[in-house]
């Protein structure tokens, strides 16, 4: 019996001190990140047959358990993946809101102080004091663009250096949870080694901050695999691969993430990446990039057009003006802008034509060779394969280059692609940036404050926004004689050609057409004849009569002749009921006397004086003088030229409509004190010359910031709610794994005092034990 006794007591004994065991470490761990409360699952022993009866044999511990849920500690990992994004986020997007607040507004600053200069200037063009201080404004407007593409190219080098930082703790939480796996399958009854799955749990929420991360059980295996964004194993059983940053092709700076297998290394699809990792590929490509894009923009819509001012304009000297800014189509620039292949034979050159038609972000240019033609595909800046309206390529094969495209106020010359020729078969895709380094390559290149060209000869040439036709009106030459200075509007009209016939006739009499007569209402052809009464009458072409108006403004059918009427004019009542003076008649006309006279219409082309509304001189393509030209126009090169001239002034193509107009303004070629150019680039700093007609210079500035600033916000308020399902996950872990010190210590007393209670029952079996063997 005391056998039995101390038995009972020596299982109550371990138990008790088991539970306390399992207590104390929990107490010990429970400010351990990631630690799963331990409980201790206790079992009474098998009974045992006895005297008729089944007798207890106390108890033991059939297992130790960790307090987990997997589907809390999965929504914790998601939650976390989701905070560190968006507070990394809201750390980068503070950074650039700071940016645009600071850096980006002290180039706009910079860009006003050089309008008001040529504000003061334009108030006193010749003097030299006041051109060294625009000169001055806009060192400083280059400065601060090159300034702030600085900021922004240092904080792109923060992001990828943060990158690289980040890849090599990943690495090493890969390496780790592969240790972890090698461990559990190597140990006995791995999976009861809580602290190790603990472990292996908080390296998998710690690498949740970095991406996205997926955990598999692998069957009939301890060794969990770990996948990362949207489906690259980082973990495969006690394997664990490596994440590097790589070059992008072929734009070196677009470094992307890889992962190493053997000696490969793959790029890995970063949209859907997650944690802290894509968001810093997020703002990298799709706010920095951007940013970078807009402030270009900035500095090139800012320059060329400054620039386009200058050489159209004379100086101090009289000479025609030269760029003040870097030219933004110089020949290095127009290759830089293309982005192709280490070792590529391609030669590419993107010219800046139209800063209005301008947009931010990458072009991307497939080109491929089957042994005759080359075939394109564009894309635009948001990775749509650009068509044409019929749904064709963008550009068309051809089999013989060089060829030009143009594209959103863009030339692209390609001159050489892949080689002369490439190989049949050979594909190959550049990067076109039109945009990326506009801020930094903008510079004065000016050093002679007379060279500010200040007088502009010609400044408005322009076609009225109501036009219903497509045609342009340009210039053919910068400079035309001082002699035309003026205003004057060219007008597409339909108007009436009238002919007079007179052959045949006994008399002398002489019918004349009246040039420009607004006939367009009595179209036909009419016969005018005398009779035996000395009466004039009209008939149209079918016999009818045509109502005619006598000296006194009746409408009659026959006049007396010789007319009586001033000017000896025919006028007559056309179809619209109006009266319209088409002809004279001399006299000497005789009886039966017929005379014709054909009335047709036709587009014509005008140019009127504006400030004394007369109708110019023109010479046609005979080289006579006329009012009209018939349009479309008739000469090579579709040229207007003044009747005074011997060189065409002004060129305009077909296709515009009758009602069409256009408004010219011709300065004189040389003027003291002009400042029409110094008026002209002031309107740049409100005109909305960017963005298809949508934005001024500086409005694109306030888009940049207001598009940073929203971010900013967006990303605050997901900040704050990420922060609040986080914390709500954490709870629910913590409710149901972690430690609590009060229960702990409940516990801790209950098995002390089991553990002190079957001590007795040990104490109590051996006095029995010793008793009974004293009676013996």
């Amino acid at each position: 019996m005391a056998s039995d006794l101390m038995q009972l007591g020596i299982s109550g004994l371990r138990t008790s001190q088991k539970q306390l065991d399992v207590t104390s470490h929990n107490i010990s761990n429970v400010h351990t990140p990631g630690y799963s409360r331990q409980v201790v699952d206790q079992k009474a022993a098998d009974a045992q047959w006895s005297g008729g009866n089944y007798y207890g044999s106390g108890a033991y511990i059939d297992s130790v358990n960790r307090a987990y849920d997997q589907f809390a500690a999965r929504e914790l990992t998601l939650s976390t993946t989701q905070l560190e994004e968006s507070n990394v986020r809201q750390q980068h997007m503070m950074m650039l809101d700071d940016f645009t607040s600071k850096s980006a507004v002290n180039t706009v600053s910079s860009m006003n102080d050089f309008y008001n200069s040529v504000r003061s200037l334009s108030d006193h063009p010749n003097d030299l004091g006041s051109r060294q201080t625009v000169l001055e404004s806009a060192n400083q407007a280059a400065n601060s663009f090159n300034n702030s593409y600085e900021t922004l190219t240092n904080i792109r080098r923060d992001v990828n250096e943060q990158l690289d930082v980040t890849l090599e703790r990943v690495n090493a939480l890969g390496q780790e949870l592969a240790a972890i796996n090698t461990s559990l399958q190597e140990l006995p009854d791995g999976d009861k080694n809580h602290d190790l799955l603990d472990k292996q749990r908080g390296l998998i929420n710690e690498l949740a901050k970095y991406t996205k991360v997926t955990v598999l059980a692998d069957k009939g295996s301890l060794a969990d695999k770990v996948i990362i964004g949207s489906g690259d194993t980082l973990v495969s059983g006690v394997e664990s691969s490596q994440l590097k940053m790589v070059s992008g092709d072929p734009d070196l700076e677009d470094k992307q993430i890889a992962i190493v297998n053997g000696n490969q290394a793959k790029a890995i699809k970063s949209d859907h990446i997650g944690g802290g990792l894509g968001a810093m590929l997020s703002i990298r490509d799709d706010v920095i990039d951007k940013s970078l894009d807009e402030m270009g923009r900035m500095a090139i819509g800012f320059s060329k057009q400054i620039n386009d001012l200058q050489q159209s304009g004379t100086d101090l000297t009289g000479a025609m003006g030269s760029a003040l800014f870097t030219d933004v189509n110089s020949p290095t620039l127009l290759k830089e802008r293309v982005l192709k292949p280490l070792g590529s034979q391609t030669d590419i050159e993107v010219k800046i034509d139209d800063v209005n038609a301008l947009k931010a972000g990458d072009y991307k240019l497939t080109t491929s060779f089957d042994g005759t033609d080359y075939s394109f595909r564009l894309f635009d800046p948001a990775g749509n394969e650009m068509k044409q309206a019929d749904g064709s390529a963008y550009i068309a094969a051809t089999d013989t280059l060089p060829l030009e495209v143009n594209v959103d106020g863009l030339t692209l010359a390609m001159n050489t692609v892949m080689g002369t020729p490439p190989a049949t078969g050979q594909s190959e895709t550049v990067i076109i940036q039109p945009m990326r380094r506009g801020a930094a390559n903008i510079g004065v290149e000016m050093n002679d404050p007379r060279g500010l060209a200040g007088h502009r000869q010609t400044n408005i040439v322009e076609a009225n926004p109501n036009n219903t036709g497509t045609a342009q009106l340009s210039q053919t030459s910068q400079q035309t004689p001082d002699a035309l200075a003026g205003t004057y509007q060219i007008d597409i009209i339909n108007s009436a050609d009238l002919v007079a016939g007179n052959t045949g006739n006994s008399g002398t009499a002489t019918l004349e057409a009246i040039s420009g007569a607004a006939a367009e209402n009595a179209v036909g052809n009419y016969t005018i004849t005398v009779n035996t009464a000395n009466k004039l009458s009209m008939n149209d072409s079918s016999g009818n009569a045509v109502k005619l108006i006598d000296d006194t403004g009746a409408e009659v059918t026959e006049l007396d002749y010789p007319l009586t009427t001033t000017g000896n004019t025919l006028t007559m009542v056309a179809s619209d009921g109006s009266q319209v003076s088409v002809a004279t008649l001399s006299d000497g006309a005789v009886a039966d006397d017929e005379f014709t006279l054909a009335i047709t219409t036709s587009d014509k082309l005008t140019v009127r004086n504006t400030q004394t509304n007369a109708l110019m001189d023109l010479k046609d393509g005979a080289g006579n003088t006329v009012q009209a030209l018939a349009y479309p126009l008739t000469n090579a090169n579709k040229e207007i030229t003044f009747a005074s001239q011997t060189a065409p002034t002004l060129s305009l193509s077909d296709d515009a409509n009758v009602g069409d107009n256009f408004s010219v303004t011709l300065g004189r070629s040389s003027a003291v004190g002009g400042n029409t150019n110094f008026l002209a680039m002031q309107q740049i700093q409100h005109e909305k010359t960017m963005n298809e007609g949508k934005s001024s210079v500086i409005d694109l500035f306030e888009g940049l910031a207001t598009d940073i600033g929203m971010q900013k916000s967006n990303a605050d308020k997901t900040a704050e709610v990420n922060q609040l399902d986080f914390d709500a996950a954490s709870e629910r872990v913590s409710n149901i794994s972690g430690v609590n010190l009060d229960e702990e210590a409940a516990n801790l007393m209950k098995f002390q005092q089991s553990y002190m209670a079957s001590s007795r029952i040990m104490s109590v079996a051996k006095e029995t034990f010793d008793t009974l063997m004293r009676a013996v």
